[in-house]
């Protein structure tokens, strides 16, 4: 089947945490796109992700993307899903494995479609690795499974965010806050002005916890007379 999908002039790009651009109005020509086109789109977007101080590309190619109807969605999916994190690292792509699925997931949510919500909730209640086994893996999981869930918040995915949250794991406590920004009150959120206790924070330089490698350091970093002591199974640097 062959969609339309629209073709924007070329500007710049967008940091990864930006939001999807508040007019989605499209005047510009149509032009048929059918899939390979809409996986070009996507490709691109992802791309424009991983950039900066580019707000225009940015968002005139998720005008496209969303112009493009919810057919975006599969091949969206179909990315984040080639993405695993078993992957070999490619000098040829924008980035990791594990921030490529963190954008895919982030763009379904940007995406606005009600298509997203299934695969968004589908990565959010995933199994997360053990923590023990690979802290990097675990950190990248983690964050992909976050930014689902300010996917389907986006969404307005009530309902998959009530069952997130009474499962009662590590994600219980986000799922509760994207709930709360929908107006739904689940307990154990609250809302904090951030000026205001970062203005009223009193930092605490103690090291309240060495690790065996080394002993306590109570001086306080950025001191001029603070000096790291390193661990004792460190490689030594002066060579």
């Amino acid at each position: 089947m062959i969609l339309l999908c629209v073709a924007l002039s070329a500007g710049c790009a967008a940091p990864a945490e930006r939001d999807a651009p508040e007019d989605t109005a499209v005047d510009s020509q149509a032009i048929e796109c059918g899939k390979d086109c809409i996986q070009a789109m996507v490709n691109r977007q992802l791309a424009l992700m991983g950039e900066f101080d580019n707000d225009a590309e940015f968002d005139a190619s998720l005008r496209e993307l969303v112009a493009a109807g919810p057919a975006v969605v599969p091949v969206v999916v179909g990315v984040y899903k080639e993405w695993s994190v078993s992957a070999s690292p490619d000098p040829t792509v924008p980035a990791r494995p594990g921030e490529m699925r963190w954008r895919a997931a982030h763009l379904l949510g940007l995406l606005g479609f009600r298509d997203g919500i299934d695969p968004l909730n589908a990565i959010a209640t995933s199994p997360l690795p053990e923590p023990g086994k690979d802290e990097h893996l675990f950190a990248d999981e983690y964050r992909v499974r976050l930014r689902a869930i300010v996917g389907l918040e986006r969404l307005h995915a009530a309902d998959e965010l009530k069952a997130i949250h009474s499962a009662g794991d590590l994600l219980r406590t986000p799922a509760a806050a994207s709930l709360y920004a929908l107006g739904i009150d689940v307990g154990g959120i609250k809302l904090v002005d951030a000026r205001k206790a970062l203005a009223e924070d009193i930092a605490d330089a103690k090291d309240y916890n060495p690790n065996l490698g080394r002993p306590a350091q109570p001086d306080k970093p950025g001191d001029r007379k603070f000096k790291v002591t390193p661990r004792t199974d460190t490689p030594s640097t002066a060579r």
